[in-house]
């Protein structure tokens, strides 16, 4: 049985939907092999507050949250990235999917990318994107499974 709901967020939920992602941060931290590039304090300071309510008040950006009797377990970021010149599609890109650890492995996941999907198809969107670090294969296998298919690859170089 479902105990859980997924729904928009509100401004309420902003300083809970802060502390989740600073959980995502230093989980991606500690998993990867090579140099974390992304800002350890972000998700916790005024500009990533800045950041998620900007997802709740732009129009092509979306934010939403998964809850169990009002406690938030779980989140999404997405927007959509409008077509550039050389694009053929429109995209909805996935900011960020996360949730709590012990509430893994239960369909939660999959609902909030099914909740995307359902924007792509309510927005006209034919193509759906996320970045994720090389080295973490269960959420690579997870987006998979979703139905998510490798298509760039970025690469890096640090210069010294």
């Amino acid at each position: 049985m479902k105990n859980y709901i997924i729904r928009e967020a509100k401004i309420e939920d902003l300083k809970k939907i802060q502390e989740l992602s600073q959980e995502l941060i230093e989980f991606e931290k500690n998993m990867t092999k090579n140099e974390y590039l992304v800002s350890m304090n972000w998700a916790l300071s005024n500009k990533g507050y800045e950041n998620y309510k900007k997802n709740i008040e732009r129009e092509n950006d979306f934010l939403y949250v998964v809850c169990i009797n009002e406690n938030i377990i779980g989140y999404m970021t997405c927007w959509i990235n409008n077509k550039k010149d050389w694009d053929k599609y429109s995209t909805l890109e996935i900011g960020n999917i996360y949730v709590k650890e012990k509430y893994r492995g239960k369909g939660i996941g999959t609902e909030l990318i099914n909740t995307a999907k359902k924007i792509c198809k309510e927005k006209d969107i034919k193509y759906m994107q996320l970045k994720v670090l090389s080295d973490n294969s269960s959420a690579i296998n997870f987006y998979r499974k979703n139905g998510l298919f490798d298509y760039i690859l970025t690469q890096y170089v640090k210069i010294e």
